[in-house]
């Protein structure tokens, strides 16, 4: 199965490098008005955000962003089948080998850049350009009409893509080495009644990494294809070689020229014409000496671009005629027609945000008159459905209600309970309340879990000795994170930790709550109060209940940590709790909360007047 079936059976995932939203978006258009039921952007590797914002029809869509191609997650790499390379062409190189060393069954790729170095393009050429469809340097990409658009090509506006009948396969192919030219005769050949099988910018730049003896053979062996439209200009090489190919009956199929250029002729000397080739070094590298050779070799190659245009309606494609009302319209049997108009006017959202809860499915708890049996852990499913975009395992759920039960309170004289009482008796309302407890958490007060995490993370990816892990952090005066109580101790357990410790059994492996045991170990033989605490524990065994339970990767639990994810379990039940105490504070209406003044210290009086 040759490229272009592969494509047409679905082969299309796109890796994105760099940063042009119109030319992604038209890619999404194209999708869209091809009738395809997902977007064929794969991901962005930029490396300032987690996400960027598109259309996809009239629905919006955040497609994922990449640091690098390393990042993308094992779930997505099936799918990338192309590349497309919109940086610039001192960076193009590197990325463009980053890729297919990272897809080496990757189809092909597009590289948008001009003037990249030439030493890097034929590197490329040696490493890729035979294993791979690659246009550029220099061009708009490749197109496969109906299941394709990698770059700019047909252009970036839906009116350009509609014009162009991109949707609809043809069996007429559009190559060139110029961007610019291949996107009119795109749109020529949808002028003149026909469509296009599949098109390829070459590439402007002296070293293109695809060589048109290599598109030229894709078009001979692709049965959708009836005839080639080809334009060229003078300078350089790239007619000669279909010269060969008509020659040789390598290709057979009809093949209409175009070589502009013709005006050099009326300078006393040569003119450089756009692209890095376009000039005349040796005589047969004319316009009208390629004209010649094409025409002796059996090819159209007409002296005028309306010759040209009307040479090409006559082209073998089988056209469906139409009456003249619809011929207007260009349309042909098999268009798809879809409202633009309807797509023109979209704007994004200032906030990008998902639906977290289904309003229209409400619980019922009483049925018939008598209380219905709920789900076990049902909030705490409910909760993480929320917090992690996807329904989770039972394991996961009920892991997760033992913590909620465990953690709503801890009594009235931790520091965010204190805050939270205080402001309510100052008169304060719930919501004020409530937040000044909250204010409290931090690396001090329940924020230690997150961090927990983050260190169990590190310290599995590293295969570290718990000793060596223990001593670097200790050298470098970072505190263990979920390790240490002030109450309970070797010998006195933490009630909780033993509680949720039950967990481990239920997993096949657990290598963070391994880890954070045998720093436990460690940490103990220094002090008997630096026990694994509850915070440690529960990072740690919910890191490895998310990754055998859940599927999560090590990447997506780093990520999870960035969000402050691990955190949010301690927040949850412990504003249940908070908003307990402000309760109990509004119903005792003890009055405005004040220190004993023997309990301060002892005021210095300030200085007397004078001194």
């Amino acid at each position: 199965m040759n490229i272009l079936q592969r494509v047409r059976k679905g082969d299309d995932g796109v890796l994105v490098f760099g940063n042009h939203p119109a030319v992604v978006q038209s890619i999404l258009d194209f999708d869209y008005l091809s009738g395809k039921k997902e977007p064929s952007v794969v991901g962005i590797i930029a490396g300032n955000r987690s996400a960027q914002k598109f259309f996809f029809g009239k629905s919006e869509i955040l497609v994922p962003c990449f640091k690098s191609v390393a990042d993308i997650p094992k779930h997505l790499r099936p799918r990338v089948q192309w590349m497309l390379n919109l940086q610039s062409g001192r960076r193009a190189y590197e990325s463009t080998v980053a890729f297919f060393e990272a897809f080496p069954q990757a189809l092909g790729g597009h590289i948008f850049a001009e003037n990249m170095p030439e030493m890097q393009a034929t590197e490329l050429i040696a490493r890729f350009g035979r294993k791979h469809l690659i246009a550029g340097p220099s061009g708009v990409g490749i197109l496969v009409p109906g299941h394709l658009k990698l770059g700019a090509i047909g252009g970036v506006d839906m009116h350009q893509i509609e014009a162009g009948k991109l949707s609809t396969a043809g069996s007429v192919a559009v190559v060139s080495t110029s961007g610019g030219m291949t996107n009119e005769l795109i749109r020529a050949v949808a002028a003149a009644e026909k469509r296009v099988s599949f098109s390829v910018a070459i590439g402007g730049d002296r070293f293109p990494v695809t060589s048109l003896t290599d598109v030229l053979k894709l078009a001979q062996n692709d049965e959708a294809t009836k005839a080639i439209v080809y334009f060229g200009e003078l300078g350089g090489s790239d007619e000669y070689e279909i010269v060969e190919m008509l020659k040789t009956r390598t290709l057979t199929k009809p093949v209409l020229c175009y070589i502009a250029g013709i005006i050099d002729e009326a300078f006393d000397e040569h003119m450089q014409f756009g692209h890095a080739k376009a000039l005349v070094a040796r005589k047969d590298e004319s316009a009208r000496a390629k004209r010649e050779a094409l025409r002796e070799a059996g090819a159209l190659a007409p002296e005028t671009f309306p010759e040209f245009l009307r040479e090409m309606a006559r082209l073998p494609s089988a056209p469906v005629r139409l009456p003249a009302a619809k011929r207007s319209r260009v349309a042909q049997a098999g268009d798809r027609v879809v409202d633009i108009m309807s797509l023109t006017n979209r704007q994004k959202s200032i906030l990008s945000t998902r639906e977290i809860v289904d309003l229209d499915a409400v619980p019922q708890f009483v049925r018939g008159g008598k209380l219905a049996k709920q789900k076990d852990n049902g909030f705490a499913a409910a909760a993480l459905s929320a917090l992690l975009g996807s329904e989770v395992s039972p394991v996961t759920a009920a892991f997760v209600e033992n913590i909620f039960e465990l953690l709503i309170d801890h009594g009235g004289h931790v520091s965010g309970a204190v805050n939270t009482m205080v402001t309510a008796r100052a008169g304060r309302d719930m919501v004020s309340s409530l937040a000044a407890g909250l204010l409290t958490v931090g690396p001090r007060f329940g924020g230690a879990v997150n961090a927990a995490a983050e260190q169990w993370l590190d310290g599995v990816a590293q295969d570290a000795d718990a000793a060596d892990f223990v001593e670097a952090r200790t050298k470098k005066g970072a505190l263990l994170a979920g390790i240490g109580h002030r109450k309970y101790r070797v010998g006195l357990g933490d009630p909780r930790v033993a509680a949720l410790s039950g967990f481990a059994k239920l997993l096949k492996k657990h290598p963070h709550y391994d880890f954070a045991r045998d720093v436990e170990k460690v940490t103990t033989r220094k002090s008997g109060s630096l026990i694994l605490n509850v915070d440690g524990v529960m990072a740690a065994l919910l890191l490895d209940i998310l990754a055998e339970k859940e599927g999560y990767s090590a990447a997506q639990l780093q990520k999870l940590t960035e969000a402050e994810f691990f955190n949010a379990l301690f927040i949850i039940p412990r504003t249940v709790g908070f908003i307990a105490h402000f309760i109990e504070q509004k119903q005792n209406d003890e009055g405005l909360f004040r220190l004993p003044d023997e309990l301060l210290f002892e005021r210095k009086k300030g200085p007397k007047k004078g001194e």
